[in-house]
């Protein structure tokens, strides 16, 4: 008759009897440190690589510290925070302001679908080690913005991120007596072009941020756009009693390139340097073309086939 094996019990990992220490004593795993004879055992190692048999003991210490991620879905971004129980919500957005850039008072911190409060402890939000915030970012309401008027005097306003243009040009009518009809409210963006900003839309929808510049054309304008030889393309907001050249120093400027190495070219004619937008029929949203002149293009090509 053969005898009969009595089955042997599987060896724990680290992390198992952090799990059974948790569900006696009411421990978070995260919280849980364990070490044998001086060596920290590793979540994913098992206990026997240790070298613990029965009835050894094992020490066991209680931390307060965490680490956490936020995740920044508006960004795509993910900040990793190491962080203590005692430490407040209002302490995370600190680090995260710190960490991210975002300031503090745009920040809505969610965990399991609830808003914490900035003055909730995280031992009272249910967080544990290596748990994920969701962070949404929400701008402020409050706005301040500067408008440049004419004489290059500059009025400030406070808004509303939710205001829409249209509002806007009816606050300057109060405090300029300036129709809002006449009125061209434009943006100076990041590359220099100036562009014209929609009635309709509100100044969060179109990336208007607090102190930011705004400059007000009055009259007649026109906006359009400038395609150049290279492919890039500029965007012009001017008044239709500028001329050609009024066009052509502009982008001189923009370009830091030279005077007469190129003309503008709109629907098939080359427009006149003295002639006025008026006068070209330069239409709203329309392109022209900035070509070079012929003779600086064969020398080009001449050098390119050199």
């Amino acid at each position: 008759m053969g005898s009969r094996q009595e089955p042997q019990p599987q060896p724990h990992s680290s992390y198992k009897v952090k799990a059974k220490i948790g569900a006696i004593e009411g421990i978070d795993k995260g919280q849980q440190e364990l070490f044998f004879a001086g060596f920290h055992l590793k979540n994913d190692n098992m206990v026997t690589d240790y070298g613990i048999m029965d009835n050894s003991f094992v020490d066991l210490y209680v931390t307060d510290g965490i680490q956490i991620s936020v995740k920044i879905p508006s960004v795509g971004k993910i900040i990793k925070l190491n962080l203590k129980k005692s430490q407040s919500v209002a302490d995370i957005k600190a680090d995260i302001e710190q960490k991210g850039g975002i300031p503090r008072n745009e920040q809505i911190l969610m965990h399991t679908g609830r808003q914490l409060e900035d003055n909730m402890m995280l031992a009272n939000c249910g967080l544990g080690n290596g748990e994920t915030l969701h962070l949404l970012v929400c701008p402020a309401d409050m706005l301040r913005v500067f408008v440049i008027v004419s004489g290059g005097r500059t009025i400030n306003l406070d808004v509303k991120c939710w205001y829409t243009v249209a509002d806007v040009k009816l606050m300057i009518e109060t405090f300029e007596g300036l129709p809002a009809c006449t009125q061209v409210l434009a943006s100076t963006e990041s590359g220099g072009d100036v562009v014209a900003l929609k009635d309709t839309e509100t100044l969060q929808s179109q990336n208007i941020k607090n102190n930011d510049v705004l400059t007000l054309h009055m009259g007649r304008t026109v906006q359009f756009f400038i395609k150049t030889w290279q492919g890039k393309t500029l965007t012009m907001l001017m008044e239709l009693s500028d001329t050609t050249n009024d066009v052509l120093k502009i982008i001189e400027e923009r370009l830091q390139i030279k005077p007469g190495i190129y003309y503008l070219r709109y629907r098939g004619r080359v427009l006149s340097p003295g002639d006025t937008l008026l006068m070209s029929k330069i239409e709203s949203d329309s392109t022209i073309d900035a070509r070079l002149v012929g003779e600086l293009k064969e020398k080009q090509k001449g050098v390119i086939g050199s």
